[in-house]
């Protein structure tokens, strides 16, 4: 599968627009997932399972620990088929409170010899109450995180409306009893405003707000990755003392001039980077924030996840489960299995019964 990914289909996809592909991709992951033989012959074709890979956390059990980052799914309309492609769990959205048609094309660019892409999109989503109403008609089968983030307008730009815009999302979900867990989008560096909850102040105040729902679900935060440890470690301070389960790291690149950036970006292509150009702030805001804080909060890892030896170095750092994208876009569907197979090979390997043992061994103090 990996060789007709890389040397057939992928060549014909990058000839194409990117965001035209993912719209086929999408339409055609839709059909799949609707139909019930489609879905099984998919699962054969790319799923691994293992009792070695499962976890239960919150309450909630996890076949295996690579998860759909968001941002793919954006309006629920391939949760049906993500489970037979062998993910353990999804990401929906990110979803605001009202829909948002996207920032101007071009909006997504392919950085081939970087191995990441210009993301521009802007939280571009059908707004929460479509998303509410899809995922009602759609059977349950891997944990859904439904991603909620602030409506990209001027109207969300002001501090206080945009705590409010966050909160009326969320309690649409809360009040329709959908989602798993609920991921609080506050690193998303394309939208009007910019980031305003990206210091701790600001995320208190955005916290205490959402706090106030009747909330017995699972929140993770989902973080942005250019910021130093210092100014870092005033967000984890902030999520600790709200009692927040997860620490989602992490965003997109804002830094164009990344040394791992090896392709020229034109000035007319606007927004931040995914992908390998990821990888080394994402692991190492893992590893100071497991060090910080062990097993008080979990760790999602994001970022450069292009095969079992990236997402293992995400778990030994101290992330329990990681999640991607842009690698399923270069490496292909099949990425996913291959991946949770030779997680089980790796951890035999140095001696781990199950996935759990493994998580933050490299920053284990002994």
């Amino acid at each position: 599968m990996s060789f007709l990914y890389k040397k057939i289909l992928r060549p014909i996809f990058f000839l194409f627009d990117p965001e035209w592909v993912h719209d086929r991709i999408t339409k055609t992951g839709e059909f799949l997932g609707n139909c019930r033989f489609c879905r099984f012959l998919v699962q054969q074709l790319f799923s691994y399972s293992s009792p070695v890979l499962e976890q239960e956390l919150w309450g909630i059990k996890f076949k295996n620990p690579v998860g759909l980052g968001a941002g793919f799914d954006k309006d629920a309309k391939l949760y049906s088929i993500m489970g037979s492609v062998g993910f353990g769990f999804t990401e929906i959205g990110t979803v605001t409170l009202e829909s948002y048609k996207g920032n101007p094309k071009p909006r997504l660019y392919r950085l081939p010899k970087s191995k990441g892409l210009v993301v521009n999109y802007g939280l571009k989503n059908i707004g929460a109450k479509a998303v509410i109403e899809s995922l009602k008609k759609k059977q349950k089968n891997i944990p859904q995180v439904i991603s909620i983030g602030r409506t990209n307008s001027p109207k969300t730009a002001n501090l206080d409306a945009g705590i409010d815009d966050y909160y009326d999302c969320l309690k649409k979900f809360i009040d329709s009893d959908i989602g798993d867990a609920y991921e609080i989008n506050i690193s998303c560096p394309n939208l009007f405003g910019g980031e305003p909850f990206n210091d701790e102040i600001s995320l208190q105040k955005l916290l205490q707000k959402i706090y106030t729902l009747n909330i017995t679900k699972p929140v993770f935060i989902k973080m942005p990755i250019n910021l130093s440890w210092s100014e870092f470690k005033k967000l984890v301070d902030t999520a600790l003392k709200f009692e927040v389960q997860a620490l989602v790291i992490g965003n997109l690149n804002k830094d164009r001039n990344d040394s791992n950036i090896k392709d020229v970006i034109p000035e007319s292509i606007k927004g931040s980077i995914s992908g390998k150009p990821t990888q080394d702030l994402s692991d190492n805001l893992i590893s100071e924030t497991y060090k910080y804080c062990g097993d008080k909060l979990k760790i999602i890892g994001v970022g450069g996840t292009f095969s079992s030896q990236d997402a293992y170095q995400k778990i030994r750092l101290g992330a329990s489960m990681v999640e991607l994208i842009t690698g399923m876009i270069y490496e292909g569907p099949q990425l996913i299995g291959k991946i949770n197979k030779e997680l089980v090979n790796l951890l035999k390997k140095d001696g781990y019964k199950n996935i759990a043992e493994a998580v933050g061994t490299l920053n284990r103090i002994k």
